[in-house]
Parts: C-alpha cells; sequence; structure tokens
C-alpha cells in the first residue's frame, strides 16, 4: 500500500502549489493549492479531466461558460476544451485535478 499525505500547508510556488499524486499511462492525479484572488493560467485541457474541490471555492470558465464549485463538488471538462481554474475567494482553495487517460502517458 502506498500511502500519500497531501500537503496543505507547504510553501507556494508564486500563486499556486502542486503536488503529484499518481502519474501513469492510465491517469494522471495532481493536488492543487491556489491562493486567494489568484487564477491559473487560461489553456486548452490535454485531457478529459475532473477537477474535485477539497477546500475553498474555485471559479472555471469552461468553453466561455462561469460557474462555481465548492467543496465536495466534481466537474468533468472534455478533452481539448478551452478552460480557465481561478480562486475569486478570500482565502485558499483546494482540489483535485484527474487527467484520464494521461496525455503525457508518463
Amino acid at each position: 500500500m502506498d500511502k500519500i499525505r497531501l500537503d496543505m500547508q507547504g510553501e507556494f510556488a508564486e500563486e499556486f502549489k502542486l503536488q503529484r499524486l499518481a502519474d501513469s499511462d492510465g491517469a494522471r492525479i495532481n493536488f492543487v493549492r491556489l491562493k486567494a484572488h489568484r487564477s491559473l493560467p487560461a489553456h486548452n485541457t490535454n485531457s478529459n479531466v475532473r477537477l474535485l474541490v477539497l477546500e475553498g471555492e474555485i471559479t472555471l470558465t469552461v468553453a466561455d461558460e462561469e460557474d462555481s464549485l465548492g467543496v465536495c463538488e466534481m466537474a468533468g471538462i472534455a478533452f481539448d476544451t478551452p478552460m480557465q481554474i481561478r480562486n475569486l475567494g478570500d482565502r485558499e482553495a483546494a482540489f483535485v485535478v484527474i487527467e484520464a487517460p494521461n496525455a503525457e502517458g508518463n
């Protein structure tokens, strides 16, 4: 059994912190913490993506539609869809990103 502890308190790299939880041909799973009032760069998804919020709230813009996700809410985004993740709140947000299949196939 592999046991992984989510780094809820570690130092940020600029606006966000990413912790890789799994990386295989089938899937890549990342844990991300995003500072308050910050965003990740807009991009097109490179695989099918699921986002699961663990703490705080994030605002997603997906193909020009905007919606918010709170704790224990999940969104699915199809391959090659334009998206952006923002934290408009006053506290950090934490979420899991599941990419399946892993586009890089590592």
